[in-house]
């Protein structure tokens, strides 16, 4: 395995939480054999190489087969005894807390234009929840809304690992005026197209609040999914989209796996 490799994988701990508390690899995370098998959501993006530590000798064929069959491009794995030897050597409180990441545009739009603690955040049509809880974790006043209550399950998993504290809803945001009461500082809507929203979404954002936004374009067809264009933005579609949004940042390109456009934009005050 090359050190290059390496830079760019995750890595999870599956040995036992006292072994983990004593020294685990740099930016390991700890999860249980389990976790990996039947809880996705908690693994991070499927573009991204993974590698596993220790763990139970007999199910370590399964796991890695499993990993490679959903999409990771490689999975390596250590024995308990053999991963120092290839691995930095991390002691004291772990220096991550989950493996999945936040889509990058949030980190850009809080860049560019900082809320305060407290301030309120919509997820529209969350899924698991990978925004919701990471924007609750930075102290946001979280609401979290999915169609279906499996993924809003899997939100509030993901948020008692972190002793992080949301709201969920289960809402079909397609329903005509299903967001007409509602206002947030930030709204944030990720790989979810209904064109139909573009006002609504617009008229939820506070004045000095900011909507990110990051979905697919229609480059992702060369992908395989999605297939239909109706999910897909043309080029240079999602800016004017939102006429009373001053747009702060706008990318198109082949980010995380996927061919997305990113749009940062605020309601003036």
């Amino acid at each position: 395995m090359t050190e290059l490799w390496l830079q760019g994988a995750a890595c999870v701990d599956l040995r036992d939480a006292a072994a983990y508390a004593r020294e685990r690899p740099a930016g390991a995370v700890r999860l249980d054999a389990e976790d990996v098998l039947l809880r996705s959501y908690l693994l991070p993006p499927r573009h991204r190489p993974l590698v596993l530590i220790g763990g139970p000798a007999d199910r370590i064929p399964l796991l890695v087969t499993s990993l490679l069959s959903a999409g990771y491009p490689e999975v390596r794995h250590f024995s308990a005894a053999m991963w120092q030897a290839h691995l930095p050597v991390e002691t004291g409180p772990p220096t991550r807390s989950h493996l999945w990441e936040p889509a990058q545009a949030l980190h850009e739009a809080l860049a560019l234009h900082a809320l305060p603690r407290g301030a309120t955040a919509l997820d529209v049509a969350c899924g698991t929840g990978r925004n919701a809880v990471w924007l609750a974790v930075q102290g946001f006043d979280v609401l979290a809304v999915d169609l279906l209550p499996d993924a809003l399950e899997r939100v509030q998993d993901r948020a008692a690992r972190l002793g992080a504290v949301l709201r969920t809803q289960q809402m079909d945001v397609e329903f005509p005026g299903a967001l007409d009461d509602m206002h947030a500082d930030l709204v944030v809507v990720v790989r979810f197209l209904d064109r139909a929203l573009f006002g609504p979404l617009q008229r939820v954002v506070n004045p000095g609040g900011l909507l990110v936004y990051e979905t697919f374009t229609i480059d992702q067809l060369e992908q395989g999914h999605p297939k239909n264009p109706k999910y897909l933005l043309r080029h240079d579609e999602l800016p004017g989209a939102f006429p009373d949004l001053a747009t702060l940042s706008y990318q198109e390109g082949f980010f995380d796996g996927a061919h997305l456009a990113r749009l940062i934009a605020q309601r003036p005050r």
